[in-house]
């Protein structure tokens, strides 16, 4: 650009095409690098209460204002607009920690069933401002869990972190998982969240030897353990049933996972569809403790048989030593773009590059031949032949290159090359 447009530029111009292009490329991989690296957690826990909010009336006072055109004068008009605020019942669940989840009656109903719990009166002390047949007082009613693994009821909360193992999939040996491997080996995609409930126990609807009684109380133990387990000592539990699938299957699903979540503690049983017989076990986690994985598979594996409360119990003796992988040590992982990243930096890198270039050579601003940093105003040019001379300019630039270049050539094929 200085060589075909100095006399077009002044000293700064030079430096914005550079520092432009520098700053969208540093910004546009930041950007993908955080998408490549940003992923979900899940945090398990129990319900601890549920809890009834009666409706509510409250007085407000209101005092509105408008504006009202009188001939050539404009007046302001203030009126009352007090109202009546009324507020309906409302029902929640609160879990270990902390977090509370709005629910519909029905569910609430249920739990208070399920616990045989009766409700504990608890006064709000809200402040309600009575006018007329307006303010009615509303307080809450609380019922308890009774602490039994089979009335519990799971919750889980989804939380963002940085994961860039899913960015490095080949830095771990993990084998690539194509759609012919997903049919093959039957894995399982990453449930989602369904309001605050997600699945703890996958594939239970395939096993056609577990009737609805033992498929709803297998579910209930695992997502039992997820949630007591979960706040304790932050891992999320996970059991995959498989059927009549070699012990391959896991080592795939491992890798279709990425390992799992930096909580995540997988266990994947391998059943038949004519016994109940279990045929292999593996259990896969980033936790630090390599030694539970071992203890957890040769527990499950010596109850011989697919039992749920066993499940359960090992879970219990076992989870007290896990714990939740750091990633932060990951850190040193470097993070490649994607391909089409790499072609749209370089496409939008171009655009930006002439963009630009353009801007500055064509402004009012050029620098004086004789003083290469002095900046004079270019008003007196108008834009159209500032436009004129920029192409004239470039298409110049253009033989002037393209010229020394065949000449260049031609020497070379004289010299004998």
């Amino acid at each position: 650009m200085l060589r075909w447009f100095r006399q077009y530029l002044a000293w700064w111009e030079v430096a914005i095409p550079i520092l432009g292009c520098l700053l969208f490329t540093f910004i546009f991989k930041f950007t993908v690098e955080m998408v490549q690296t940003s992923d979900t957690e899940y945090w398990s826990a129990l319900v601890q209460k549920a809890e009834y909010y009666e409706g509510y009336t409250t007085w407000v006072s209101k005092t509105c204002s408008r504006t009202v055109k009188v001939g050539k004068t404009t007046t302001t008009v203030y009126y009352d607009c007090s109202y009546c605020d009324e507020n309906g019942p409302e029902w929640a669940v609160v879990n270990d920690l902390g977090e509370r989840f709005y629910v519909s009656q029905q569910f609430y109903e249920n739990l208070r069933r399920r616990w045989n719990a009766t409700p504990q009166f608890v006064e709000l002390d809200r402040d309600i401002n009575y006018h007329g047949t307006c303010g009615v007082d509303g307080d809450k009613y609380e019922v308890y869990w009774d602490k039994k693994p089979h009335t519990s009821e799971q919750t889980v909360s989804s939380k963002s972190y940085e994961n860039r193992i899913q960015a490095a999939h080949s830095a771990f040996d993990f084998p690539e998982v194509t759609e012919a491997d997903v049919k093959t080996y039957k894995l399982y995609e990453y449930p989602e969240i369904n309001g605050f409930s997600q699945e703890a126990l996958i594939g239970e609807d395939s096993i056609p030897w577990l009737n609805k009684e033992e498929k709803l109380w297998g579910e209930k133990m695992i997502e039992y353990s997820s949630g007591y387990w979960g706040p304790k000592v932050h891992g999320k539990v996970w059991v995959l049933l498989y059927k009549d699938c070699p012990q391959t299957s896991a080592l795939m699903q491992e890798a279709y996972w990425d390992g799992g979540n930096d909580n995540d503690l997988v266990i994947c049983i391998g059943l038949s569809s004519k016994t109940k017989e279990l045929q292999w076990t593996k259990v896969f986690s980033w936790t630090p403790e390599r030694k539970i994985l071992v203890d957890l598979r040769e527990d499950i594996m010596n109850t011989k048989y697919l039992n749920f409360t066993k499940i359960r119990e090992i879970l219990d003796n076992r989870m007290p030593s896990f714990k939740r992988k750091d990633f932060k040590e990951f850190s040193y992982i470097t993070v490649e773009p994607p391909t089409w990243a790499v072609i749209v930096t370089f496409i939008i890198t171009i655009l930006l590059t002439i963009g630009l270039c353009y801007w500055a050579i064509v402004n009012e601003y050029v620098t004086d031949e004789t003083d290469p940093v002095k900046r004079i105003d270019n008003n007196f040019i108008s834009g159209k032949d500032r436009i004129i001379q920029f192409f004239n300019s470039l298409g110049k630039g253009i033989r002037e290159t393209w010229g020394t270049l065949i000449s260049k050539i031609k020497n070379l094929f004289n010299n004998g090359y």
